[in-house]
């Protein structure tokens, strides 16, 4: 009677290690999972990020002005643009400012342009717009010229339809992190709130596991890149560290209050 109630025992507490070890293996799976979601996004945010900046700093609308253009009209001119809420800076540039400019960066081009004489470049206002600008800039465009005769607008079309609409993908996609995140601190302390009737609830082990996932999804992404030849420049390229800490601070918090949830 002993042994049988011995053997029952032991076979209980075989049945009750194997669930632990299966539910830290689903555990690790599930916020593994998840972190390598978060990576894949922090990725695309960033290196969005950074070309949406790029796009932006080299767009630029040149407005050229009409020949012997009176001193008086140039500063009314540079006023009214300065005045308009979709414009971040207005820079008046005289021909031989736009002379010496084309000569940097094109000096064959300055020589052609000399050779027909010397007033060849006119004076223009260079304009750098409101993020929010580029989606409306071909009725901006009409309004500056029919503002002032001879007021000619000039930019790359498909480079402000590029910036438009790489900047509304990069808002799109922080707000839906942003909801994401906010779901998932919602479900945290829902679970965290909710009573089990049980005495210890949580495992410290399974906060374990959830940082050894986020710092597996970590290794992923770097298995990733590495053929690509950029994973020394990975901190400032594709992530940051303080991103990589905040992510692994919350699998480490996501697989603590899985332990409680016992739902997977």
């Amino acid at each position: 009677m002993a042994e049988d109630f011995f053997s029952d025992a032991q076979t209980r507490q075989a049945s009750s290690c194997k669930h632990v070890f299966r539910l830290h293996r689903r555990l690790f799976l599930l916020v593994f999972a998840v972190a390598v979601l978060w990576q894949s996004l922090l990725l695309i945010d960033m290196r969005l990020g950074q070309y949406y900046r790029e796009l932006n700093d080299s767009f630029k609308v040149i407005l050229t002005l009409p020949d012997n253009t009176a001193p008086e009209k140039l500063s009314h001119l540079q006023e009214f643009l300065k005045n308009q809420a979709e414009v971040a800076t207005v820079k008046f540039v005289s021909p031989s400012e736009a002379l010496n400019e084309v000569r940097r960066q094109n000096p064959q081009l300055v020589e052609s342009l000399l050779f027909m004489g010397q007033n060849q470049m006119p004076a223009y206002f260079e304009l750098r717009l409101e993020p929010s600008a580029t989606g409306h800039l071909e009725e901006l465009a009409v309004g500056w010229s029919t503002y002032q005769a001879g007021l000619t607008p000039h930019y790359n079309a498909d480079h402000a339809r590029l910036l438009f609409v790489t900047g509304l993908t990069v808002k799109l996609l922080r707000v839906s992190m942003s909801l994401a995140g906010l779901l998932f601190l919602v479900f945290m302390f829902l679970v965290e709130a909710y009573p089990t009737g049980r005495g210890a609830s949580h495992l410290t082990s399974a906060l374990w596991s959830g940082l050894l996932a986020g710092v597996c999804a970590g290794l992923f992404l770097a298995g990733l890149i590495y053929p690509t030849g950029f994973l020394n420049d990975v901190i400032h390229t594709f992530t940051t560290l303080q991103r990589q800490i905040l992510l692994l601070v919350f699998c480490g918090l996501f697989g603590w209050t899985l332990s409680k949830w016992q739902k997977f």
